[in-house]
């Protein structure tokens, strides 16, 4: 039997698949080693994808979590009911429940109904310390990209660039206090939702320009885009200051133990040493 030839445009669709993974695996290496990104656009569409697959993840987990609490809460009360009823029944009746042939005594019961109430009881424990479930994280997408010498091209180019260099900083500020690349991430999150819009709106208004030259609408799209491009560029504005801030904080004080300190005993005891060894070779 001779195989079947491959359709050459799912061949070349394949092909393509694997290119742009081996581009993300580089993208990925790039970021994780403090490198500047290949394409900022790819870097932040990388950064974005990342940040929905841990909140799904997140979510899964949590709700995955409560499912069982929840579960081993019911199935607890019902085992407790049902054995702390035949109990009772026992006791009253005076007479033994069995089952193929085996009497059951109202203690056994009593213990079976004890065991299921322990079971529930922890297992709503479990459920309050799980907490309420974790607010949904909304990624902000990459910047949409518009070819240069158009109206606003510039900003966003500087947005996308900006985004990229708060995600390669945060990791650094991680390491020199606990919390401050949080607090950055959570800044640029809050700011590049609206900012992110306005690049969008130029795009729409670019659109308006090329596909309905010489009409009012174009011209009305031509005045709107200045508008929305000062708008943009006072933002970016915002996010060179907020880099700089971070910059600062990159040059502070370390909470830890100086170079210095960690360093400086060694260097004393090195010294010593090779002194100890100098005067016992003359001295021999």
């Amino acid at each position: 039997m001779t195989k079947a030839r491959r359709d050459p445009a799912e061949l070349a669709a394949k092909i393509e698949r694997g290119v742009a993974r081996g581009l993300d695996l580089v993208d990925s290496f790039r970021i994780v080693t403090g490198r500047p990104p290949r394409n900022p656009t790819k870097a932040l569409a990388l950064e974005h994808r990342r940040a929905v697959e841990a909140n799904r993840r997140r979510q899964s987990k949590w709700r995955a979590r409560a499912k069982a609490y929840q579960s081993q809460a019911t199935c607890g009360a019902v085992v407790g009911g049902i054995g702390g009823a035949v109990g009772l029944i026992d006791v009253v009746t005076e007479t033994t429940t069995s089952g193929a042939g085996i009497p059951f005594p109202a203690w056994m019961w009593f213990s079976v109904a004890g065991i299921g109430l322990l079971v529930a009881l922890r297992g709503r424990r479990r459920l309050r310390r799980l907490g309420p479930q974790p607010a949904d994280f909304e990624a902000v997408a990459p910047p949409p990209s518009m070819p240069k010498g158009r109206v606003g091209s510039v900003e966003v180019s500087r947005l996308t660039t900006a985004r990229v260099q708060v995600m390669t900083v945060a990791p650094a500020l991680d390491r020199l206090y606990p919390g401050a690349g949080t607090e950055l991430r959570r800044a640029d999150k809050e700011a590049a939702a609206p900012l992110t819009a306005l690049a969008e709106r130029l795009v729409v208004l670019d659109q308006l320009q090329r596909e309905l030259p010489g009409t009012s609408a174009a011209r009305s799209a031509a005045a709107s885009s200045e508008l929305v491009r000062q708008r943009l560029d006072d933002g970016c504005d915002t996010y060179d200051e907020l880099l700089a801030a971070a910059a600062t904080l990159l040059a502070a004080p370390d909470i830890t133990r100086s170079t210095s300190e960690i360093l400086g005993p060694a260097v004393s005891a090195m010294v010593a040493y090779a002194h100890g060894l100098q005067r016992a070779a003359e001295s021999s």
